[in-house]
């Protein structure tokens, strides 16, 4: 069996199992702003290979290493399936292919296509846990930066969190205007535009790595932008047309200073690399020789675990099995505290989230004060998130987070938020078998694990809600004064 016909015949089979997470991919990039350059950048990458495809011809040099290469990956595409990660799922991708590359033509030829497929690495959507570590403190400098811009020129600003208040205005630098949406797109452009230039690699390393300072500044200019024109020609103009198309202002100005910073290091326009054909009648000749019976029995192998997987992804795979919540041992009144339930949880999250169950709950203290208490308990891995991003969707703007401890060793997350002139204090964490996290990214781990050793592999997302009123601090004590009466029967629901 040639070399050719079997790197087809597997390439094949690879396309069947990956169908799922291209799709799911392209879904990403059509749904989600921040990644929708996600349809170009395989055009990109394959022009920029097929460039070329001389030089690759020339080097081939079949490795059968790659066949290990692609067991790796097809192992951690199992893994993913079996954790649900689809970030993995996509990143199990490129390492497939890495490996196909290797199999069908050879480190050398790799070595020229290495651009290209490092390019590939921009198709990949970045976990949302990765976009809210980095947009929050991008929200922050934004606002902290045109803060200080506008007091530069003589405008009195002050700032809030990622509140900006002028004397009649006040701009919430929220997760839509943190620069996250042009951030990946130029980080892409500016890969793109230091392997096109030419110039010392030092210099072209450099331009790549300006593309995260130059993202920030664009956004800084854009919402210093916002601001003057609020100053100076009222509210109703600085949120009109600015506002709602500012997102590819800041794309075009940071590409202007993309190609200006290039001049500045003395990177200039060339000819477009294509690569440095050289004869190798070795190489011929290695790739006219058939596959050794070892070699075909992995690529058969690999073949039929590709097609496996291909039934996995596209049936489906059963999830660790549903436990049933008894959510009694959590108290409706106790000391100063009663509640009220508030029912379940509207079609549209419900659909989304499928809980195994939910509690919702509406406790008030003697003197009135109301805290809104959600347990979220399930075995999906879609069940649980953070509740940044739906509280984001609501309209909300997240002013400050910070990681408290609200009773011995429980461990929470606070977000401040602010909508108009309505303030809200919410404290969340997440529990699973006799343990309780902050962390989004520990608490699957602990799931997964869990399900390993034949734990329980169930878990819940508490979240308490409470108002600021007359201070952040208040809302603070009592949050964590009802937390520490609650503790106990959470934990004999969810063993925490």
């Amino acid at each position: 069996m040639g070399r050719t016909r079997a790197a087809f015949a597997l390439a094949v089979c690879l396309g069947m199992a990956y169908a799922p997470v291209v799709v799911d991919m392209a879904r990403e990039w059509w749904r989600n702003e921040t990644f929708s350059h996600g349809f170009l950048v395989p055009l990109i990458a394959g022009y920029l290979a097929w460039r070329k495809r001389e030089a690759v011809r020339s080097a081939a040099r079949p490795a059968p290493a790659g066949l290990a290469l692609i067991l790796l990956g097809l192992l951690v595409y199992a893994a993913a399936q079996f954790a649900e990660v689809e970030f993995l799922s996509h990143l199990s991708l490129l390492i497939v292919l890495a490996g196909l590359l290797l199999f069908a033509w050879g480190r050398a030829a790799f070595r020229i296509l290495a651009f290209p497929y490092a390019f590939l690495l921009f198709l990949v959507p970045w976990p949302d846990t990765l976009v809210e570590v980095l947009s929050f403190p991008m929200q922050l400098l934004s606002a902290k930066f045109a803060a200080m811009g506008v007091g530069l020129l003589g405008i009195p600003a002050t700032r809030d969190g990622v509140d900006i208040h002028l004397r009649h205005y006040t701009f919430a630098v929220g997760a839509p205007c943190s620069g996250m949406r042009s951030l990946v797109a130029l980080l892409a452009m500016s890969a793109l535009a230091a392997y096109l230039l030419r110039g010392g690699r030092a210099r072209r390393v450099a331009l790549f790595l300006l593309g995260l300072p130059l993202a920030l500044a664009a956004n800084v200019l854009r919402i210093t932008c916002i601001l003057l024109l609020a100053h100076f020609l009222g509210t109703a103009v600085a949120e009109g047309f600015l506002h709602k198309f500012s997102g590819v202002l800041v794309f075009v100005i940071a590409c202007l200073g993309l190609l200006l910073i290039g001049r500045a290091l003395r990177l200039g326009i060339g000819p477009l690399p294509a690569g440095e054909p050289a004869s190798s009648p070795l190489a011929e000749a290695a790739a006219a020789r058939g596959l050794t019976r070892r070699s075909r029995l992995v690529c058969g192998a690999l073949g039929v675990l590709a097609l496996g997987l291909a039934v996995a992804g596209w049936v489906g795979h059963p999830a660790a099995p549903a436990t049933r919540a008894d959510f009694s041992p959590i108290p409706a009144a106790f000391g100063q505290w009663r509640g009220t339930d508030r029912g379940g949880l509207d079609r549209v999250s419900a659909e989304m989230l499928q809980p195994d169950a939910y509690l919702g709950r509406l406790y008030r203290r003697a003197d009135g004060y109301p805290v809104d208490v959600a347990v979220v308990f399930g075995h999906r891995k879609q069940t649980f998130h953070s509740p940044g991003f739906c509280l984001l969707g609501g309209g909300w703007d997240i002013t400050r987070k910070n990681q408290v401890r609200l009773s011995g060793t429980l461990q929470a997350n606070e977000f401040y938020l602010q909508r108009k002139d309505e303030e809200r204090l919410v404290t969340y964490w997440y529990a699973s078998y006799r343990e309780t996290t902050p962390s989004w990214v520990a608490f699957q781990y602990r799931l997964l694990r869990n399900r390993l050793l034949g734990r329980p592999g169930s878990g819940a997302l508490i979240r308490l809600t409470a108002p600021i009123g007359a201070s952040a601090r208040e809302a603070e004590e009592v949050t964590a004064e009802l937390a520490a009466g609650l503790r106990p029967g959470l934990e004999k629901v969810v063993g925490g």
